[in-house]
């Protein structure tokens, strides 16, 4: 660090399930590889292995795994046996590298980490709260019994939506001097940085083409999206929606998709690490979302100058102004979502407006450099409070 009482660059060690395809992944990535070197020495532990976005990771970072079982598809907790053995795993590597921060990112990860730093240190224990699941609502009885403890050994709750903030507060009873924050970030992309879609994706979409990017989970609601483009295909036949992600409800849209009679108007193109490139040849995008703390899909939109189409739900409301970037629906309801897109395809200045505004509130308020210089900021004065022997409290 520059200032005075910083000898050496701060170590940082983030921990974090996996690099699969994923909004909080990305940030990270982003976050990582932005960090200044001659301030900051970043490490990361994938507690379940590796992942598509290790690619993305400047190489000059030390990478870790032990390998674990991978959480499955239709229960994203792990066993209490499987924690046991990454909090074992997680503090040898903390005693090796001696971290100043120790980051988690998302809950299993983050409460892993939290007790792996139990009577050894680091200084400051972060956890990264990017979604609207607390632990009193969780699945997973053996992490509803320690995340509590988990959290008195957390400095500080970093939350990417006030939405999520909020939640931390109420549910979990955290001070509000413990928890801040920082928006997820984006940069604009270059003009070589898109790709054009795949004949199979374009084709029949004459009528309006509409991407979703979302992992096939139950609260992003692919099914009222596909109830919406029945309404939608009555009035334009040859419109088509391109769902990218995967998940465990696959199955189930792909009957969904053969009973309503959609198999040519909607395409399931999979998880897809290159998604957002393919979003300039859309003419909107929309999220259906029953819970959402800030949605990387819609930046991803936005910063393309695409208009959005999403619930208004957690963080959404925070990211998109209803009426200027884009157009907010009820959670729930597949003729709001049908009437928002066809008002959109329907009208071209509205949504060439909308897109133009969403592009410029982007790049205004939620750039990659923002959300870089604002984490640094805090690390800097949680380290300095820790060394001065104050409470890592109220850093934001």
């Amino acid at each position: 660090m520059t200032e005075p009482g910083f000898d050496r660059p701060v170590r940082v060690a983030y921990v974090i399930g996996s690099l699969e395809i994923g909004g909080a992944e990305t940030q990270l990535v982003r976050l990582i590889n932005g960090l200044d070197r001659t301030r900051f020495t970043p490490s990361l532990m994938c507690l379940f292995g590796y992942g598509p976005l290790r690619s993305e990771l400047d190489d000059k970072v030390k990478v870790e795994s032990p390998l674990l079982p991978r959480p499955s598809r239709t229960n994203l907790g792990v066993s209490a046996r499987t924690a046991i053995r990454a909090v074992t795993s997680l503090r040898a590597l903390l005693a090796r590298e001696k971290p100043d921060i120790v980051h988690g990112y998302l809950m299993t990860s983050y409460v892993i980490a939290a007790l792996s730093t139990w009577n050894t240190g680091p200084g400051v224990v972060i956890a990264s709260r990017r979604g609207l699941d607390t632990y009193p609502r969780h699945s997973s009885r053996w992490l509803r019994l320690v995340a509590g403890p988990a959290n008195r050994l957390i400095d500080f709750h970093l939350c990417n939506s006030e939405a999520v903030q909020e939640l931390v507060i109420t549910d979990e009873n955290v001070p509000r001097s413990k928890t801040g924050v920082i928006y997820s970030g984006i940069d604009p992309p270059s003009v070589t940085n898109q790709l054009e879609l795949p004949d199979q994706w374009s084709r029949g979409g004459e009528d309006g083409r509409v991407a979703m990017v979302a992992n096939l989970n139950s609260h992003k609601r692919h099914g009222d999206v596909l109830d919406a483009v029945s309404l939608i295909v009555k009035q334009r036949p040859r419109f088509k929606l391109v769902l990218f992600g995967d998940g465990a409800e696959r199955a189930s849209i792909e009957r969904s998709l053969r009973e309503k009679g959609l198999t040519n108007s909607v395409v399931l193109a999979g998880a897809q690490k290159d998604a957002a490139k393919f979003l300039s040849g859309f003419d909107l995008t929309v999220l259906a979302s029953s819970k959402e703390s800030f949605p990387n899909a819609l930046l991803e939109s936005m910063v393309r100058g695409i208009p959005v189409v999403a619930t208004r739900v957690g963080g959404i409301p925070e990211l998109v102004r209803e009426g200027i970037d884009g157009i907010l629906v009820e959670s729930g309801s597949p003729e709001q979502l049908a009437a928002a897109m066809l008002e959109l395809l329907d009208k071209p200045q509205l949504r060439q407006r909308m897109g133009d505004a969403a592009r410029n509130r982007v790049l205004n308020r939620f750039s990659v450099k923002g959300m870089i210089i604002q984490t640094e900021d805090l690390y800097e004065r949680l380290v300095r409070q820790v060394r001065s022997r104050q409470p890592a409290h109220s850093a934001l």
